[in-house]
């Protein structure tokens, strides 16, 4: 028969085991439920990384054309009313505050741009182009046109597209002239690049002008839907199935995200991502770890 000390050692042993084995237990059970949590994290993976979704404004209709003041971090767009008389309304969206307000004054607003080294922000619509005032809330008309205002860039001086005929203008200095380089071709949708080569789509798909050979390159047939620079001038561009980069050094298209039914999207100053969808305004985030 064995002396009862040994009992006690044996004992304490078998306790300490116990103790190890529900550490380690409770260690899988806290790693797994990390694990799900971030495999059910509600966002998307951009180039490696987690980009969580936050919905800043729900309930809009069709979200398009978004530009970022970025003096003021203030997002302007364009929404559907489904109001015969009034099709489309022009809207901004404080993206701090989250504060949300349409443009008075406009009828049928459906485009924006901002000259983002002086803060002036310019609106089209069915009437012409307009300046708009974010302090005193008011618009004024710049330039009247028979013709609907489709889209809008600002690069040392204002571009902007026009429907039905898919026509590119370009205004400087309080003149409003055809883009020399695309009088011969159909722009819905026109965007700059920090080298002045000009992006361009319409329905046969995506196009560049490279200014140093002075040639139109295609670029894909992408059907495009919202075209926008971010705050170091790299173009990006949305298609009804995702977001995509445009680079300019190859001539080729890459795609960042993979989302359904997108509209319209802009880049912040930190890297996070607006996007229109039929959820509303929405931002996805990025973040070290996707938890819910």
């Amino acid at each position: 028969m064995l002396p009862s000390v040994y009992y006690i050692v044996i004992l304490q042993a078998f306790e300490y085991s116990v103790h190890e084995m529900m550490l380690v237990y409770f260690a899988v059970i806290v790693l797994a439920t990390v694990q799900a949590a971030e495999e059910k994290c509600d966002g998307v993976s951009i180039n490696g990384s987690m980009y969580t979704k936050e919905v800043l404004k729900p309930y809009l209709d069709s979200p398009y054309q978004f530009t970022i003041d970025y003096t003021t971090n203030t997002l302007f767009f364009s929404y559907s009313t489904q109001n015969k008389d009034e099709r489309f309304k022009l809207a901004y969206l404080d993206l701090e505050s989250k504060e949300f307000n349409v443009v008075p004054g406009i009828k049928d607003g459906f485009a924006s741009a901002v000259d983002q080294a002086t803060g002036k922000v310019f609106l089209g619509a069915k009437g012409g182009v307009y300046s708009f005032n974010l302090k005193t809330k008011q618009a004024n008309l710049l330039q009247p046109t028979n013709q609907n205002i489709w889209q809008m860039f600002y690069k040392d001086g204002l571009y902007y597209s026009t429907y039905p005929k898919e026509e590119a203008y370009f205004i400087k200095d309080g003149a409003s002239n055809r883009v020399e380089e695309l009088k011969e071709m159909r722009a819905m949708l026109i965007a700059l690049d920090e080298n002045k080569n000009m992006y361009f789509s319409n329905s046969s798909g995506l196009f560049k002008y490279n200014k140093s050979i002075k040639e139109i390159l295609p670029l894909g047939d992408n059907v495009v839907n919202g075209m926008n620079s971010d705050v170091n001038g790299e173009i990006y561009f949305t298609s009804p199935n995702g977001i995509f980069k445009i680079n300019d050094k190859f001539n080729t298209v890459e795609r960042l995200v993979t989302l359904d039914n997108v509209y319209a999207a802009a880049i912040e100053k930190d890297g996070n991502i607006l996007c229109g969808t039929d959820e509303g305004v929405v931002r996805f985030k990025k973040i070290n770890k996707c938890h819910l």
